[in-house]
């Protein structure tokens, strides 16, 4: 952190205090006037001065960190700590704590995992065993279907009008051959009306003759029986095969669609155990990695003073640690800051990135370049002497880096806020105030003359006149008496 080769705090106090002490001296001690020497006096000259601001702050980190345990519950256990003071550089083990309990939560929900994904495995297969089940099914119930479907096709087109044909034919054949037996006997029984009677061969005649008769009533009822009943009985009971068939189709498609989204289901099941103890490895491996804790960025390691086991102490090994319960402090001292407060009738003087001066207690001959960061937007109100007055936040950069300094460190800060050059000035204890006009008690030999002046800027030593005095003029420090004063 660069230092500032001037001690603007010290100079310009003494382009302030060393002309008024002179002043005073050749008052109090002029031997032209030993009369006035009991008189408190000071000359208008002609002066330059500063108009800073200056008050006391804070040291503090620009970037901090409070390092806690992120490790749910009380669980996290400390075995070790850095040493308080340290420090220490990015990625640094801050503190350990105890891993056993969350490497044997790592281990049992590993192998629980790796059962569920054999689990994964086994139901994959069965989903494909149900899978070509049911596949096969549906191939057996479509075979019989069409099997079926071509039964049918042959009891009507086929076998069934076949058959049919072939009984008609035998009853017409048994028809002809009875009609050409009856037609013999005919023959026979004319010829014996004419005298050949041949009453043997017209017996024969007639026994084959009922003969080939019986033998056509039956094909012809064999013929009609199959034409009436049994023929359409095949097909209707084909039909019901058929439509049974059909039924059994769309049954086996259904059930097997039912039995494999049962398996789907008991797959995605297992898919979504699976990566559910996935992630409660996952996050038990995060508590694991959160046992190391390390530090965000290069800094200071101060260790967390509270209340522990009744009583007020920082943190050691062996500590049970909370979630979220403060460790240690990490302020990165790359880049320090000075918090102050300024008050509110000096607030008009500052002005963001307006440069500034700060001494730093512990090292009285270092002075640090700084910049104001910020100014606060709301007042608060101190009382002090019995008098209260608004001050508001103000924040300071400091420039550079300097290893020396640590947050908490006192600082004495000037704002550098305007300059005044070469102008009419008195010391502020000069100039008095009544009904907001502005006078200073004149010196004149004997007496004091009271002159209304008009300021122009003014620190807190020195006014500036713009009117109402002239160069030289002696000015009373304290009010006169109203003897002393003459009337204009």
């Amino acid at each position: 952190m660069g230092l500032v080769n001037i001690r603007p705090i010290y100079k310009y106090s003494l382009l302030i205090v060393v002309p008024l002490i002179l002043t005073l001296f050749l008052t109090l001690f002029s031997k032209s006037e030993p009369e006035d020497s009991t008189l408190l006096l000071a000359v208008a000259s002609v002066q330059s001065f500063e108009i800073n601001v200056n008050t006391v702050g804070t040291l503090d980190a620009a970037r901090s960190h409070m390092v806690s345990s992120t490790i749910k519950g009380d669980k996290g256990k400390i075995i070790f700590i850095i040493e308080d003071g340290a420090r220490v550089e990015k990625g640094d083990i801050l503190v350990g704590l105890d891993p056993t309990p969350f490497e044997e939560d790592v281990l049992r929900l590993t192998g629980e995992l790796r059962t569920r994904e054999a689990g994964i495995e086994g139901d994959k297969q069965s989903v494909e065993w149900e899978k070509s089940q049911v596949e096969r099914q549906i191939k057996t119930a479509e075979f019989n279907l069409r099997v079926t479907r071509l039964d049918l096709k042959k009891l009507e087109k086929g076998e069934g009008p076949l058959q049919l044909a072939q009984f008609k034919g035998e009853m017409e054949t048994a028809k002809e051959e009875y009609v050409r037996r009856l037609s013999y006997i005919k023959d026979l029984e004319d010829l014996s009306e004419k005298g050949y009677s041949n009453p043997t061969e017209i017996a024969l005649a007639k026994g084959k003759a009922s003969g080939a008769g019986d033998t056509y009533n039956i094909a012809r009822e064999k013929y009609l029986t199959y034409r009436d009943y049994v023929l359409p009985s095949l097909i209707e009971t084909a039909k019901a095969n058929l439509q049974q068939c059909e039924m059994l189709l769309e049954q086996t498609k259904k059930q097997g669609m039912f039995k494999v989204a049962e398996a789907v289901a008991g797959l995605q099941k297992a898919k979504s155990e699976f990566e559910n103890a996935k992630n409660i490895l996952k996050q038990a491996q995060r508590e694991l990695e959160k046992t190391v804790i390390h530090a965000p960025f290069s800094g200071i390691a101060i260790l967390y003073e509270s209340f522990r086991e009744n009583q007020k102490r920082k943190p050691r090994v062996g500590d049970t640690v909370w979630q979220n319960q403060p460790l240690l402090y990490l302020p990165d001292i790359s880049s320090m800051i000075v918090k102050t407060q300024v008050r509110e009738v000096d607030l008009h003087k500052i002005s963001i990135a307006q440069k500034a001066v700060v001494q730093i207690d512990a090292y009285p001959d270092a002075f640090f370049e700084g910049e104001v960061l910020s100014i606060g937007s709301l007042a608060t109100k101190r009382f002090e002497g019995g008098k209260g007055e608004k001050y508001f936040q103000l924040v300071i950069s400091l420039t550079g880096e300097d290893t020396r300094l640590r947050p908490g460190m006192t600082a004495r800060i000037c704002i550098k806020s305007d300059h005044v050059k070469d102008a009419l000035t008195v010391p502020v204890q000069g100039v008095f105030y009544e009904d907001r006009r502005r006078y200073c008690y004149v010196y004149r030999g004997q007496s004091f003359k009271k002159v209304e002046v008009t300021l122009g800027k003014q620190n807190e030593d020195l006014a500036e006149i713009l009117s109402g005095l002239r160069k030289g003029d002696r000015v009373s420090l304290v009010r006169p008496s109203s003897e002393e004063i003459i009337s204009n």
